[in-house]
């Protein structure tokens, strides 16, 4: 390698840490197998499906206490790049973009192509993957709403602006997917996210129509689930495919979303097909149920309010909203296994003349955060995803401070 381009991967070592390095790894499916903390970490380079092969171990240094950290750590980025092909400046870029989301379609054949595919079927699966996740951010904006028609404003900004195609990888072609916008933070990153959320579940359902076996009585997924099962049908016609592997990466920072299956969903030619047709039994009864419109509304569970004998409305369970003030802080040790965090508040809110008590879990600053807000008797804001627990209602999402989304 010349000076030019050791030069450039110092400067890079010199602008991100180890810690976001690690990050990306982990949401680009390299495997950690081992850590010693404060130190070091072991990565392998992420396998390839079907395919076994022997992966070289990559240390990746922790501590810039050590004399030669500076000199590892280039090492281990080089490496990373060349796993890639790719230079220090497009590694850069590629970790910037670390707080996306990515939807993953990879084609196996029966024929093996090698790193390339033809254009006609790499214009057919963007087709499908543009088709998947305007359904998906038509159902996000509208739960209760056919999929025709204008789309609401927050599902067309996301697909005109916070949706992207990555860089391929080694292996069966791969088409990353990114989803969200580059800064990862406010109401269009939470849109973003619940979009690919409700992407990966109805996925996961489309599932249970191979064996015809989706639950007799719909709920609020139906019409997604069904709207995907015809989606999938151009891959049934792509000549000599063995499977489509449809798997998706979570931005670092947000983790796996509590509610979303983390496999991925494998389906070969004669799958597809039955899904197809099992979908269009599922659709006809929806439309025997509804008349004409292909509808179905989001439930909508009424529940009792902790302090009042009225029964409240809630609204829908994705993109719920509440405002009001802080009435406790919370600090408990046995949340960290659900939440990933040991911090939460309580917001108390009005609806329909009836007081919510909601729970949202917190990070350590806006926490913190929280207490000021608390002290100064100052409203504030929550959106994400309400649902009820054992324990009461539960929203899980961002949470605004001052009229600003929280950093």
């Amino acid at each position: 390698m010349n000076q030019n381009l050791v030069n450039d991967f110092y400067a890079l070592a010199s602008l991100i840490p180890p810690e976001q390095v690690s990050r990306y790894l982990h949401a680009q499916g390299w495997e950690l197998i081992d850590r010693r903390e404060g130190l070091l970490e072991e990565w392998t380079e992420p396998a390839a499906a079907g395919r076994e092969f022997d992966s070289e171990i990559h240390l990746l240094p922790i501590n810039d206490g050590y004399r030669d950290f500076k000199r590892r750590y280039v090492e281990f980025l080089t490496e990373v790049a060349d796993y890639y092909g790719i230079d220090a400046h497009e590694l850069s870029h590629r970790m910037r973009l670390g707080d996306a989301d990515v939807l993953l379609f990879r084609l196996s054949h029966i024929e093996d192509l090698g790193d390339s595919v033809s254009i006609d079927e790499a214009s057919g699966v963007l087709r499908v993957a543009h088709r998947m996740l305007a359904m998906s951010a038509r159902y996000t904006a509208s739960p209760g709403k056919e999929f025709t028609g204008r789309m609401r404003p927050e599902a067309r900004e996301y697909i005109k602006n916070h949706v992207s195609l990555g860089h391929t990888r080694r292996g069966s072609f791969v088409f990353p997917i990114l989803s969200g916008p580059r800064t990862g933070k406010g109401p269009e990153a939470l849109f973003a996210h619940r979009v690919m959320e409700n992407l990966a579940i109805g996925l996961h359902r489309v599932q249970d129509l191979i064996d015809d076996i989706y639950p007799a009585e719909p709920d609020e997924f139906t019409p997604l689930v069904v709207a995907l099962a015809e989606s999938l049908q151009p891959f049934a016609k792509v000549p000599g495919l063995r499977f489509v592997d449809i798997s998706f990466r979570w931005a670092p920072g947000r983790g796996l979303p509590r509610r979303t299956p983390d496999r991925a969903v494998i389906l070969g030619s004669s799958s597809i097909r039955k899904i197809g047709a099992s979908g269009a039994r599922v659709r006809d009864i929806l439309q025997n149920r509804n008349g004409d419109h292909f509808t179905l509304m989001a439930s909508r569970a009424p529940v009792d309010s902790p302090t009042s004998s009225s029964v409240p409305v809630l609204p829908p369970t994705e993109n719920a909203e509440i405002s009001g003030q802080i009435i406790s802080l919370q600090i408990d040790d046995r949340r960290i296994q659900n939440w990933g965090t040991r911090y939460s508040i309580v917001i108390r809110s009005q609806s329909h003349d009836a007081v919510l008590d909601v729970q949202i879990p917190v990070n350590e600053s806006d926490y913190q955060r929280a207490s000021e807000a608390r002290s100064r008797g100052v409203a504030t804001t929550a959106a994400g995803v309400l649902s009820r627990t054992d324990d009461g209602l539960l929203l899980e999402g961002e949470v605004i401070f001052d009229g600003e989304w929280s950093k």
